[in-house]
């Protein structure tokens, strides 16, 4: 009974080991910056598209409005080649409304061209950074995979443990395997000690002399609390 229980408390350390291994793969941090590098590239992509966005916006209303200008010059063109301006001074202004038209129209071109080269620049930097998104996306899969791996491995491992733990519980006394579970959230992997004859391995103090005597006269050999620290005591 005393080497079961005590096997028991080995495999239970052991499983909390591992889960604790599991919890804490330095795969899950890289993981963790990984996402962060994918979440920054994917908002620097955002950002340049808005302003694409913003440009293309500044586009069309230019070419809009070199559109509306061009349509009133097209009209004063015609109105001034039909022969129904008469007068000079009405022709000499509206040859020159024309003539400041045209020079609008060219403005609102000029500007159009730029803003055109200006959303090029933009489209090209947005492929850069998706290319640079793409690799960290592969950077995260390959980490995700590998943390699955691993996490694969420890629960196989986890799942002989509690295989080898089953199989101890049964050489183990039902009220003492309970009072050891009731005890092991306070003691951990110093549960259940060996008491070496003088005193109880698990006490951060030395155990009085009449504990020890009682501790020594007990019939048999099973286990015994330790009235100093509440611990299971084996002997």
């Amino acid at each position: 009974m005393t080497d079961a229980l005590i096997d028991i408390q080995h495999l239970d350390v052991s499983a909390d080991q591992l889960r604790h291994r599991r919890d804490n793969l330095p795969a899950r941090a890289t993981l963790e910056q990984a996402l962060a590098d994918q979440r920054a590239q994917q908002d620097r992509i955002d950002e340049v598209a808005m302003a694409r966005v913003d440009v293309a916006n500044r586009q069309r209303r230019l070419e809009n409005e070199a559109q509306i200008v061009s349509d009133r010059a097209d009209a004063d063109e015609a109105k001034l080649y039909s022969g129904e301006v008469k007068g000079l001074k009405d022709l000499e202004a509206l040859q020159h409304e024309i003539t400041t038209l045209r020079d609008r129209q060219r403005g609102f071109e000029d500007e159009t061209l730029e803003a055109m080269e200006e959303a090029e620049v933009l489209a090209a930097r947005i492929a850069e950074l998706e290319a640079a998104r793409q690799s960290a996306d592969e950077r995260v899969s390959v980490l995700r995979a590998e943390i699955e791996a691993l996490e694969a491995e420890i629960d196989d491992e986890l799942g002989r443990v509690a295989a080898d733990r089953s199989s101890k519980v049964g050489e183990v006394d039902g009220a003492l395997l309970a009072e050891y579970e009731r005890l092991r959230p306070a003691f951990g992997a110093a549960t259940a000690v060996m008491f070496d004859g003088s005193r109880c391995v698990g006490c951060p103090s030395t155990m009085p002399a009449m504990e020890v005597d009682r501790l020594k006269h007990l019939d048999g050999t099973d286990p015994a609390a330790c009235s100093e620290c509440g611990r299971i005591v084996l002997r």
